[in-house]
């Protein structure tokens, strides 16, 4: 005969009926009872100190009462899991070795023993054959926009249209915990303008950003995983900068850190990516869209007991932070190293930088946007550019040592204006060694005109390029050579010299002063005297 439990509830009962004078034998046909067991509460109750004619009973005396019912019969086996007991090396095994589920192991025991999902796990649990199960606690709930959580996940293979090959495809599935609102974003490659485009389609999807972003530590956001003091890259920090979330990353291997979004990457693919079909990546994206709303965000949610897209619209949108709509450049950065020519490559371009800021050798961080590249050093802005395409250059002249600029532009007129900077008539000789139809095969020679200032001066230059002027010689070379010989001070053609003073030293003998003493010497016929002008 089975073993009937009597609840709180039926003694109460009993005791109620007793005292509003009804017999053992009536109370027990009204509550189903056998007659002995309501004598048994009865007399225990008089034992107690009550009367069917007295007070209504307190609580403790209830809860006396209601123990006498607690004796239960010795527990027996049930006879389903008796039956998995000659199985347990099996499913010991199964599960340690092979790490098996219990909905596949009561397939497998399905010919020689037929028992339910929940037998089975009674069977395990009590048996010690699992591990046992953790205690956890439950986190307190997040106040209303506060908190998002996204993962990864595998959704399946999709056909390119383009190439006829399959592209493996993942879910970034990114949930509000407050209402459960989620939002997918099928992708190829984990990269970071794939998870910002991702992230960016999901505020736009939103109308809004949390002001917290859990996430794993994918190698595009985090650079050092820790739990602590984790390191963001630069470009993701900048992100979360300008759109003003804060990123914390979970700790590595620790799924419990984001549970809302770990185990839904599941009910994604069974129900949005399973039995499915998707064109290109840009259908995927576009059904997902539609079946966050009308399907994910439809259901009644097992925890909260609401449906997720209502209690977003009502309770969490507007306590988002806002999005402005503008697509955001995602930067690009780097380190590169000057080299000799005082240029920097980055993306398949190169940028001239400072000659005396940045020598060669020395390493920088360079950021690229849409439009410019900026170069850092030690975090300080020495130089910027526009983007240039692959394969493309952009030099700033001013970029390097005096004296390298026209080897720099190599241009006609950059010399011509150059040279000008030297004299005037400088200047003009320039202008006639650069003018024709070529003026490009004559450029040397305008390099090595502006070369002589340094090493004549200026000033002789300007004298010996009149000269030459002054009788149609355009040729550097013959310029150089009056300035070796100092010929740019010569008269030119059709002047007469200037007059000269010439300074006439003190006459002096050529002999000594004896030698024309007549009385040392014999009178003899007088020489002239030479005097030295």
């Amino acid at each position: 005969m089975a073993f009937r439990e009597v609840g709180l509830m039926q003694v109460a009962d009993i005791l109620r009926r007793w005292q509003a004078g009804d017999s053992a034998r009536t109370i027990a046909r009204g509550t189903g009872l056998a007659r002995d067991t309501v004598g048994k509460y009865l007399h225990e109750a008089q034992r107690l100190g009550l009367t069917s004619r007295g007070l209504p009973p307190t609580n403790g005396q209830l809860l006396a009462l209601s123990r006498l019912g607690r004796t239960a019969p010795p527990a027996r086996a049930a006879p389903q899991a008796a039956l998995l007991e000659p199985h347990r090396e099996r499913i010991a095994k199964w599960l340690q070795e092979e790490k098996l589920q219990l909905t596949r192991i009561v397939e497998l025991l399905e010919p020689d023993v037929e028992v339910t999902y929940m037998t089975l796990h009674r069977f395990v649990r009590s048996h010690g054959l699992a591990a046992a199960v953790r205690d956890t606690v439950r986190m307190a709930d997040t106040a209303p926009g506060e908190v998002a959580q996204f993962d990864f996940g595998r959704l399946g293979r999709l056909t390119n249209p383009e190439t006829g090959k399959y592209q493996l495809i993942w879910a970034m599935n990114i949930v509000l915990i407050f209402s459960r609102h989620q939002f997918v974003w099928p992708l190829i490659h984990q990269t970071l303008e794939e998870v910002i485009a991702g992230l960016e389609a999901a505020w736009a999807f939103f109308s809004g950003i949390p002001r917290r972003l859990i996430f794993d530590n994918f190698p595009a956001a985090v650079a050092g995983a820790d739990a602590l003091n984790p390191v963001f890259t630069r470009a993701f920090l900048e992100y979360s900068q300008a759109r003003g979330f804060i990123a914390d990353p979970a700790r590595v291997r620790k799924p419990t850190d984001k549970p809302h979004t770990e185990r839904n990457v599941q009910y994604v693919r069974e129900r949005l990516w399973k039995g499915g079909s998707f064109t290109d990546l840009a259908d995927a994206r576009e059904q997902a869209r539609r079946w966050c709303v009308e399907v994910a965000g439809q259901r009644i949610h097992g925890t909260t007991r609401k449906l997720p897209l209502v209690a977003f619209r009502d309770e969490e949108r507007n306590h988002l932070l806002p999005y402005d709509g503008l697509p955001y450049a995602v930067p690009l950065w780097g380190q590169v190293t000057v080299h000799p020519d005082h240029h920097i490559a980055f993306r398949y371009a190169i940028y001239s930088v400072p000659y005396d800021t940045c020598p060669p050798g020395v390493h920088l961080e360079v950021r690229l946007d849409r439009d410019l590249i900026r170069i850092y050093r030690r975090s300080e802005l020495v130089k910027s550019h526009p983007r240039q395409p692959k394969g493309g250059r952009h030099t700033d002249p001013a970029d390097y040592p005096p004296g390298r600029t026209a080897y720099v532009l190599r241009a006609p007129d950059y010399v011509v204006r150059a040279a000008a900077g030297q004299g005037p008539f400088v200047g003009l000789f320039a202008e006639r060694l650069l003018s024709g139809d070529f003026p490009w095969a004559k450029l040397r020679q305008g390099q090595k005109l502006l070369r002589l200032s340094d090493r004549y001066t200026a000033a002789r230059l300007d004298a010996a390029c009149e000269r030459a002027l002054a009788v149609d010689l355009i040729d550097v070379t013959r310029v150089e050579r009056m300035l070796k010989q100092a010929l740019e001070q010569e008269p030119l053609p059709g002047e007469s010299p200037p007059p000269r003073m010439v300074e006439i030293p003190s006459a002096r003998f050529a002999r000594e002063g004896k030698a024309f003493d007549h009385r040392y010497r014999p009178l003899q016929k007088q020489q002239p005297v030479e005097v030295l002008l």
